[in-house]
């Protein structure tokens, strides 16, 4: 984990703090709180674990051994010496015709090739002792095994010819490049070295990485621990979905927003209700939490505008967390401290998003996902891409807008099929208004474009930037 960055100049009160003064005082805080002296530093996980993909190695990996670990055939077909192919007298046709000795499946235990000889080796077989090519069974006349090898081997053994009258094997159509020396034979530690580092401190797991550690016959992986978050669902005119709703009430979206959005972050999230107006009940029903999830992280969205009933405001106010305006929309009023986690070290970072839950969606792409980057090798940076509007759009001066967008196909066609554009610039197209209540909007949109506080007006055609939404994929 990264260093706590130095105290940051504090911010006159004047003027709100920009988005990046934020990242940098969130990765601060969680820079101190994921800095866990008592968490175990590593876990131990099976590679056949469910759940390891974008997990982080902890430790660095050598191959014990190379890989491949013995010569073996690329191809179904004929291990043979070239030299014999070569010396061999040919048909009218051009045709070289060779004694069958045995069939070497994959699995088995190759046998020395006699000379004069081949032996039919499947895909994945070790190469017999005297052999230098393989041919694949394509380039002999007969161009199946089925019509050349008596009857099918046992699983793992190698069949000999023994007494029997041999098959013969009859190849066409060789060329010089056929018979090649190594020709379709996978050499020893080809593709992996013994000693090779294969996976280093920081490394996120990806399914290839776990099946070449399997290769190599490492049955297990050590990985970080996870970040562990608390995500609170506060206020009293909230319910669960599919739950009766009475006047004046609504379903809690925030929970299962913050959830799906931490997860993706690489974090491991508990969830958790302290859902009353009393800020005496809720702060004691926050530290009965605190002990009983020990997380490293809280998150709650809500309660910290200047209303009559910002019970988190006003119960996390006198513990240490600060709450304020950040100069973005939606998405402006923040919370952010640390508070003393009872029986360890070190405090609890605290998190507090506005309970809109646009605001709130905005707030973990814009805020949170960056700070945690920094710090996690888990959690992937925002996707930052250009993008080109299809409208003009005015933007409310002083703060960073971020608008939701979607992608316009037939104009990411068009770039993406002209070869002198170069790379193309994607085309987006607004939805909806700034408001932070349109969370339909936000649904559909496949971007957040970036509008800058001087960006008060932005002619059609012009190029912005943008974030890739969670979930999304470039057109």
């Amino acid at each position: 984990m990264a260093p706590a960055p130095a105290p940051s100049p504090s911010v006159p009160a004047t003027r709100r703090t920009s988005v990046p003064e934020h990242v940098e005082r969130l990765r601060g805080l969680l820079a101190e709180a994921l800095e866990d002296p008592a968490r175990p530093r590593t876990e131990r996980r099976r590679v056949t674990d469910s759940g390891l993909v974008g997990r982080v190695a902890a430790v660095d990996v050598e191959a014990p051994g190379p890989l491949p670990s013995f010569d073996n055939s690329q191809m179904d077909g004929f291990a043979v010496r070239t030299e014999d192919l070569r010396t061999q007298a040919r048909g009218a046709a051009g045709e070289s015709t060779l004694p069958l000795a045995g069939v070497v499946p994959a699995g088995a235990a190759a046998p020395e090739l006699p000379p004069g000889a081949v032996l039919a080796v499947m895909t994945g077989a070790p190469i017999p002792e005297g052999a230098d090519c393989v041919v694949p069974v394509e380039r002999t006349t007969a161009g199946r095994f089925e019509q050349i090898l008596p009857a099918r081997p046992a699983p793992g053994v190698a069949e000999d010819a023994g007494d029997a009258s041999p098959a013969q094997v009859t190849f066409t159509g060789l060329t010089e490049e056929d018979l090649q020396p190594g020709r379709f034979i996978r050499r020893t530690g080809s593709d992996v070295q013994a000693g090779d580092r294969v996976l280093s401190v920081g490394d996120v797991l990806t399914p290839s990485v776990l099946g070449l550690l399997a290769a190599l016959g490492l049955p297990d992986v050590r990985i970080r621990p996870r970040a562990r978050a608390l995500v609170l669902s506060t206020g009293d005119e909230v319910r669960q979905p599919g739950s009766p709703l009475q006047p004046g009430q609504l379903y809690d979206a925030d929970t299962p927003l913050l959830i799906a959005a931490l997860e993706s972050f690489g974090v491991d999230v508990q969830a958790a209700s302290a859902t009353a107006d009393d800020v005496e009940i809720f702060t004691d029903v926050v530290w009965a939490l605190l002990a009983e999830h020990d997380p490293q992280l809280l998150v709650t969205a809500g309660g910290i505008s200047a209303g009559a009933f910002e019970v988190v405001r006003q119960g996390l106010a006198s513990r240490g967390v600060e709450f304020g305006s950040v100069a973005q929309q939606p998405g402006g009023p923040q919370g952010w401290g640390l508070i003393p986690a009872q029986g360890r070290q070190p405090a609890v970072a605290v998190i507090c998003l506005p309970g809109n839950p646009v605001s709130c969606a905005v707030s973990l792409e814009t805020l949170v996902r960056p700070a945690l980057a920094e710090l996690d090798a888990a959690c992937p940076p925002p996707h930052r891409l250009t993008v080109r509007l299809e409208e003009a759009v005015d933007s409310k001066p002083g703060v960073t807008q971020y608008r939701r967008a979607v992608f316009t196909a037939p104009e990411a066609e068009a770039a993406a099929s002209d070869p002198e554009q170069g790379q193309p610039v994607p085309e987006v197209r607004l939805v909806g208004g700034p408001s932070s209540h349109l969370l339909g909007h936000l649904a559909r949109a496949d971007v957040l474009l970036e509008l800058h506080e001087e960006d008060t007006h932005v002619e059609a055609g012009a190029e912005r930037e943008a974030l890739l939404l969670t979930g999304r994929t470039l057109p």
